[in-house]
């Protein structure tokens, strides 16, 4: 329920934000490092923790990242 308590701070004090949490990804999902560069132990604790890179939910993340900040960094 991280996300939902998120939203409602950032709501609760008047800060713009663009929340989701995208099913059947887990935490890291846009890590699409190479094996070679990344520690074993990682590699092991993702295999089992659901943390691996997720392509659906990456694009559509860096799709509404690149949005978000073009709406409120744009000069």
């Amino acid at each position: 329920d991280a996300p939902a308590k998120l939203e409602q701070v950032l709501t609760a004090h008047g800060i713009d934000h663009d929340v989701r949490a995208y099913p059947g990804a887990g935490h890291g999902f846009m890590n699409d490092h190479p094996a070679d560069e990344t520690p074993r132990w990682a590699l092991v604790a993702g295999a089992f923790a659901n943390t691996g890179y997720h392509e659906p939910s990456t694009a559509q993340a860096r799709a509404r990242i690149l949005s978000f900040f073009g709406e409120h960094l744009a000069s």
